[in-house]
C-alpha cells in the first residue's frame, strides 16, 4: 500500500515566463507558491513595472516578499525582436536553470521555452493558460495584417515555434490547462492531451459591499480586451457610469480620449491597490468583461464573488463561469458598440442587485480551495500513481 505524500514538505519551485505585467496569471502564481512555500523563478523582469521599492504596489510587494525565493535570469527589454531573442537565449544558456535540478518538483507557467528540456531529476508539472496566441487561434488574424511577402515567412515562423513548444510540454510529466476552452485549444493546435484545473479565485477576498450606481472595468487595458469598444460604448450612453482600474498598452489611449471627448460619465483610477480594488468591486452595479476567447479569466470570478453580475460576451472561457440570465449576460461573439449600448439601457438595477446570491454561489465553485484540492490530487498522482 502506498503512503500519500506531503506536498508541502517537498522542494518545489514555480518557473513563470516573465514577470511584465499584473494580471491573473501572476496572482495564481503568487497562490500557488503561498501555498506550497515554494521558490519562484522567472525568465524575465520588468524592473519599470516590479520593484522592491513600489511599496504601494501590492503585485511588487508580494513578488519580493522577503518570505520567499525568488530568483529571476534577466532584466527585460522593450524592443520586440531583441526581447524575445534574449529570452531565448538565457531560456537556452543560464545557469539558473540548472539549480532547478535540486528540486522535487518544478512547475512551470507561461510560454517557456527549452527549460523544461534542460532539467532531468525533478516532476516537471506544466501548467497551461494557452499556447502561444500570435502562433496559433490568432495566427489568421496576424498573417491578414502582414503584407503578402512576409506571410510564408510568418507560417513558417509559426510552425517552428508550436513545435517547440510541444517539445517543451511534452519533456514533463504533467500537462494542465486553465479552462477546457485551453484543453481543446491543446488539442486543436498541438494534438496534445490535459487535463482542466481551474484557476484559483480568490473569493474570501471579494465581498458584496453595497450596490452603487456604476459599472467596474478592470481587465487589462488592451485591444485583446475590447477596451475601446467598452469605452465607445459608454460614451453614447453618458447618463450610466464607468470606472476604469486597470493599466496597459492602452492607457495613454483611454486617458487621452476621457480628456478630449469631456466622458465626464467615465473614471479612470489606473492601477489601484488591492484594497480599493476590493472596495471598487463590492460597490459596484456590475463588472464588465468582454474579452476576445478569453482562455479562462480570473476578473469574472472575482465579481461574481462580490455578488456582482458580469456583462460577459459568449466567448472562451466566460462560456464555462458565467451563466447567462443568472450570473450575467453575455453579448453575442465579436459584439458591436451597439449590443453593448442596447444591453446596458435595458438593465434593471433592481434585477442586477437580485443576482447576488446566484453568483456568489457560481464564484465558490472557483475558489481556491477548490483549485487546490483539484492541483493536489494530480500532483500527488506524479509521487504514487
Amino acid at each position: 500500500m502506498s503512503t500519500q505524500v506531503d506536498l508541502k514538505k517537498m522542494k518545489i519551485a514555480i518557473v513563470h515566463a516573465f514577470f511584465k505585467c499584473r494580471g491573473g496569471a501572476e496572482k495564481l502564481i503568487f497562490e500557488i507558491r503561498n501555498y506550497y512555500h515554494a521558490d519562484l523563478y522567472a525568465g524575465a523582469l520588468r524592473e519599470d513595472i516590479f520593484s522592491p521599492q513600489k511599496t504601494e504596489d501590492s503585485f511588487s510587494q508580494e513578488l519580493f516578499n522577503p518570505k520567499f525565493k525568488f530568483e529571476y535570469l534577466h532584466k527585460d527589454g522593450r524592443i520586440p525582436i531583441l526581447l524575445h531573442l534574449k529570452r531565448m537565449f538565457y531560456w537556452l544558456f543560464s545557469r539558473k536553470i540548472k539549480q532547478l535540478e535540486n528540486y522535487d518538483l518544478v512547475i512551470f507557467s507561461g510560454n517557456i521555452f527549452f527549460a523544461p528540456r534542460r532539467i532531468k531529476k525533478p516532476k516537471k508539472v506544466f501548467y497551461c493558460n494557452t499556447p502561444p496566441r500570435i502562433f496559433a487561434d490568432r495566427r489568421e488574424a496576424m498573417l491578414a495584417k502582414l503584407p503578402a511577402f512576409l506571410r510564408p515567412i510568418y507560417k513558417l515562423l509559426s510552425r517552428v515555434v508550436l513545435w517547440q513548444y510541444k517539445a517543451d510540454l511534452q519533456a514533463c510529466d504533467l500537462l494542465i490547462s486553465n479552462s477546457y476552452n485551453i484543453q481543446n485549444r491543446l488539442r486543436k493546435y498541438l494534438n496534445l492531451e490535459s487535463i482542466p484545473i481551474y484557476p484559483a479565485v480568490d473569493t474570501r477576498r471579494f465581498v458584496y459591499l453595497s450596490t452603487g450606481d456604476y459599472y467596474l472595468s478592470h481587465s487589462r487595458l488592451e485591444e485583446a480586451k475590447r477596451i475601446p469598444l467598452i469605452l465607445e460604448a459608454f460614451a453614447r450612453m453618458p447618463d450610466k457610469k464607468l470606472v476604469i482600474c486597470s493599466t496597459g498598452p492602452l492607457e495613454s489611449w483611454v486617458k487621452q480620449q476621457i480628456r478630449e471627448r469631456n466622458l465626464k460619465n467615465i473614471i479612470f483610477e489606473g492601477l489601484v491597490s488591492q484594497e480599493r480594488l476590493r472596495t471598487l468591486v463590492g460597490n459596484c452595479l456590475a463588472g464588465i468583461v468582454i474579452p476576445v476567447d478569453e482562455d479562462a479569466g480570473i476578473v469574472q470570478c472575482e465579481l461574481m464573488a462580490a455578488g456582482k453580475p458580469v456583462i460577459g460576451v459568449a466567448e472562451g472561457g466566460l462560456l464555462e463561469t458565467v451563466i447567462d440570465g443568472q450570473t450575467g449576460f453575455l453579448l453575442p461573439p465579436n459584439p458591436t458598440v451597439e449590443d453593448l449600448v442596447k444591453l446596458i439601457s435595458n438593465l434593471d438595477p433592481e434585477k442586477l442587485k437580485s443576482m447576488r446570491l446566484a453568483c456568489e454561489q457560481q464564484a465558490a465553485k472557483f475558489s481556491s480551495e477548490v483549485f487546490f484540492t483539484k492541483l493536489d490530487r494530480e500532483l500527488s498522482k506524479l509521487f504514487n500513481p
